[in-house]
């Protein structure tokens, strides 16, 4: 099982990238709380509608409302459902941009990877040929911050 927060799903809405959720992962497990995050946004996004439509984006409910509340002032609560849903369901991946949501979901022993590693990840396996303008349009258009060192650094990585 791969589970999603919503800052990932975003990102790729923002760029046109979903597609590469389903192409990379089979299907994605969301909670209620990161789709009640989504529809605020993206409420008439036919994409969004589609990949669940299609089951390629799935909604879960998460059952453990202790780990929820004792995490509550932490995290947003998209991400403390997300991570919830993660450990009950021994998720193979938890997709989450979040510096404190990643921390929490290694500490519990969650792999994880964030917007910059779908995209790596597609670039590797040729699903496209560049992720520099989609990066750039990301801290551009829609606000998403990356450090200049983890700029370069994915530059590196993917060779550009």
């Amino acid at each position: 099982m791969i589970v999603s927060n919503t800052t990932p799903i975003s990102n790729l809405l923002h760029i046109g990238q979903i597609r590469l959720l389903p192409i990379l992962f089979g299907h994605i497990h969301i909670p209620l709380a990161v789709a009640e995050e989504l529809n605020v946004v993206f409420a008439n996004c036919q994409e969004l509608k589609q990949a669940i439509n299609d089951e390629q984006i799935i909604l879960d409910k998460v059952s453990n409302t202790i780990f929820i509340n004792h995490m509550t002032p932490l995290l947003h609560r998209g991400e403390i459902e997300a991570i919830c849903l993660g450990l009950e369901n021994d998720a193979k991946l938890c997709l989450i941009d979040d510096k404190d949501g990643r921390e929490i979901a290694i500490m519990n022993n969650l792999p994880v990877t964030g917007t910059l590693g779908i995209l790596l990840m597609a670039k590797k396996m040729g699903f496209i040929s560049s992720i520099k303008g989609l990066v750039d349009e990301l801290r551009m258009d829609n606000h998403f911050w990356v450090s200049e060192a983890m700029y370069q650094k994915v530059m590196s990585l993917s060779k550009e």
